[in-house]
């Protein structure tokens, strides 16, 4: 048998062909100017270097037996062993090709013993394993190369001692020694390996001219952009830091600083995202793509056909889009150093990423995007950092960075909130009253937990008003249908909601009325009651009840939050007031379990924190775990058969991929993500054997009742109540 043609794909594409695939997309890469801040000569040759080899290894004869037999060809006689093919690579490097390329490591002024290993490092983690490595078994497959191929193969390396030596980072200085290097080498080879298999160019080209678009937009809407959102197109070559009260147009001033670059909008959660991605695609069209856990299941239901998703999917995974809107864990996880986190930051290095307010994070969350945005500064990229408040303590890590500037604080003239303090909870009397007094407005209720919301519901259909709940647990159909009732709401009407409603969501309501949260979380509250209006009355428009401390608030920022807001009780409240309150509570926060969370977190990503996979990292980010999808009983004995198909459907590997990826969205519409510790998962059943559920987390839930209504209650268990 002849060994001429080695296959690296089971659609029959070669080796050779797929390096030319690769060298392509670098090749389109260096020519659309991404890789000018750093690429030479020399670092050039590396590049091609790695992609000449990253996939030798694939001469192997299991991989190619694989390939033929996918492809109905004669397979190579013999019993070979399973052994990745980017470990058996670097056996192809000849002694005269490791010489020249330790000369190019000279030429970079770098040590050529050390970066050749580290070279080599970088093509045998170009995939990832979960196991070890095998030399005896290696050896073998090199022996049977060397006699079958007639090739002189020697093999020097350990792979499992490359692996801990330079995956160890928990050593810094070492890690710090290679880490641009991983990111430009790694990360490259990474992109374009990806681009290459998926058949889609690594970065998409804008189509059209975004500053066109950007103008003619203002000029239909009739705007004229301000003096701040002016200033952030003039600093569009470094990173920036604006603070402007919700409703200044802090989404304008971005996309003018974003100025025809690559960018990334990230929020916090789905709704805000979901509605911030229309607002880019109403002006940038399909220059546009929207990013968060549930995206895909949007791709499928427009695509014209199979193809049409599995580009655009390729494109929006290895973030191809000249503009994507996000949730922010799409980026930011890949602080945790997860394998392959090396391709999002090589992204990054290139691009502006936004962090639309971030006050709305958790500590531990903020020190994320906080080391996140650092490290991608020295690697070349450039973030904005928008908000209408912002703690002092995130301001103060950004000080003293050369590439940083402070746009100051952008704030409306207009005074559009007088407060109130009510020493009563928010299901008591007084919020009758005050209901009775406003019966013509709009009226938003936000409470600090689903459960709180769910017995005010019942509070006041009690005193026999007609009122509207929106929060997380909420099967996906109905939630989606509130989220667009509460965006359409007109008055006369009660809406009473959760933290869902508290970040970027675009809505005016005339009275709100609010439990006490810690001063961060109310500002962003006060955000959706008189939005952009001016607010002139005696009478207060926003009124604040006490409430229990809770888990979800640190102890001692909830009661200074209390103790500020008692100077400006009754007080029609100025902009500059909003930021002196910010200011007062998280003076000297040192010693609070929020700074403590915040710190503790910064102190582990810098000392080297790595999560074994991006599942973790998307936990060690959100600090969600034991999460379930889960199906209320009520809704699973009211739909079984229906959704029995479905699973069905689902399974049944041979019907089309995308008419499955749709029947995804229709289980997901009868889903709730919760949190279940423990000692609660009693609750949970499996669902008729359901491989699709058990892979998925998607479980049956007892003790539960549910109503479109209120939606999803716990009976007789002692549930968490940090939970929106």
């Amino acid at each position: 048998m002849k060994y001429e043609i080695f296959f690296a794909k089971s659609n029959g594409e070669t080796i050779e062909e797929h390096n030319q695939k690769l060298i392509d997309a670098f090749e389109s890469l260096k020519n659309k100017g991404f890789l000018i801040n750093w690429l030479d000569e020399n670092h050039e040759k590396i590049i091609l270097e790695l992609i000449y080899f990253h996939d030798q290894g694939k001469k192997n004869p299991e991989f190619q037996n694989r390939m033929r037999r996918i492809l109905n060809l004669p397979t190579i006689e013999g019993d070979f062993e399973t052994i990745p093919h980017e470990w058996l690579s670097p056996a192809f490097i000849t002694e005269d090709k490791e010489n020249e390329i330790k000369g190019i490591l000279s030429n970079l002024n770098l040590d050529r013993e050390q970066f050749f290993n580290f070279f080599v490092f970088a093509i045998i983690v170009h995939h990832h394993r979960n196991y070890l490595s095998d030399n005896e078994k290696i050896q073998i497959i090199i022996d049977w190369m060397n006699a079958k191929y007639n090739l002189r193969l020697e093999y020097y390396y350990n792979v499992q001692e490359l692996l801990n030596t330079y995956n160890a980072s928990e050593d810094r200085e070492r890690w710090k020694r290679y880490f641009v290097y991983r990111i430009r080498w790694l990360g490259l080879l990474q992109k374009c390996d990806y681009a290459a298999s998926a058949g889609i160019d690594p970065e998409q080209k804008y189509n059209g001219d975004f500053k066109n678009n950007f103008e003619n937009w203002l000029k239909k809407k009739n705007w004229k952009l301000k003096e701040f959102q002016q200033k952030a197109g003039e600093y569009s070559n470094k990173s920036i830091l604006i603070i402007a009260s919700t409703g200044m147009g802090k989404t304008e001033a971005a996309m003018n600083w974003i100025n025809g670059d690559k960018a990334f909008h990230t929020l916090g959660i789905r709704i805000a995202v979901n509605q911030m991605y229309k607002r880019f695609y109403e002006i940038f069209k399909d220059n546009v793509i929207l990013l968060h856990g549930e995206s895909s299941l949007n791709y499928a239901e427009f695509a014209e056909d199979e193809n049409d998703y599995e580009i655009k999917i390729a494109k929006a995974r290895q973030l191809s889009y000249p503009l994507t809107v996000a949730t922010a864990d799409q980026l930011i996880t890949s602080v945790f150093k997860f394998p392959g986190f090396e391709m999002v930051y090589l992204t990054a290095s290139y691009s502006k990423i936004i962090i639309d307010e971030i006050q709305s994070f958790s500590p531990a969350s903020i020190a994320a995007i906080v080391v996140f945005l650092k490290e991608i500064t020295l690697l070349g990229g450039k973030f904005m950092l928008m908000t209408a408040t912002l703690p002092p303590f995130v301001q103060k890590e950004f000080e003293g960075m050369g590439d940083v500037v402070f746009l100051g604080s952008h704030i409306l003239g207009l005074k559009r909130h007088r407060i109130k303090l009510i020493s009563q909870e928010i299901n008591s009397g007084e919020t009758v009253k005050i209901i009775n007094e406003n019966k013509n407005k709009k009226i938003l209720i936000i409470c600090n937990t689903v459960k709180k919301a769910q017995k005010l519901y019942d509070f006041l259909k009690e005193n026999n008003f007609e009122a509207n709940l929106l929060h997380s647990r909420f099967i996906g159909i109905h939630r989606k249908w509130k989220e667009r009732q509460i965006m359409r709401a007109k008055a006369p009407c009660i809406w009473i909601t959760t933290q869902v409603v508290e970040a970027s969501l675009d809505i005016d309501f005339d009275l709100l009325l609010t439990e006490h949260a810690s001063i961060e979380a109310l500002l962003q509250r006060f955000g959706r009651c008189y939005r952009k209006r001016e607010y002139t009355l005696n009478e207060p428009n926003i009124y604040i009840f006490q409430a229990e401390p809770s888990r979800i608030y640190d102890p001692y920022l909830f009661q200074k939050s209390w103790e500020v807001l008692q100077e400006y009780d009754n007080k029609l409240l100025s902009e500059e007031d909003k930021q002196k309150m910010i200011k007062k509570v998280f003076l000297n926060i040192e010693n609070t379990e929020y700074f403590k969370k915040y710190k503790k977190m910064k102190d582990l990503l810098e000392l080297g924190y790595r999560s074994e996979n991006r599942n973790q990292a998307e936990e060690d980010f959100r600090e969600i775990i034991n999460n379930y999808s889960v199906i209320p009983i009520p809704i699973y004995n009211l739909y079984k058969d229906k959704m029995l198909k479905i699973l069905s459907f689902l399974e049944d590997y041979n019907n089309p991929k995308l008419k499955r990826i749709k029947m995804q969205g229709k289980l997901a519409s009868y889903l709730i993500p919760v949190q279940i510790l423990w000692n609660n998962r009693r609750l949970l059943r499996c669902i008729e054997q359901s491989e699709y559920c058990r892979k998925h987390s998607i479980m049956l839930i007892e003790g539960v009742s549910y109503s479109f209504e209120k939606g999803l209650e716990f009976e007789n268990f002692q549930e968490e109540n940090n939970i929106i």
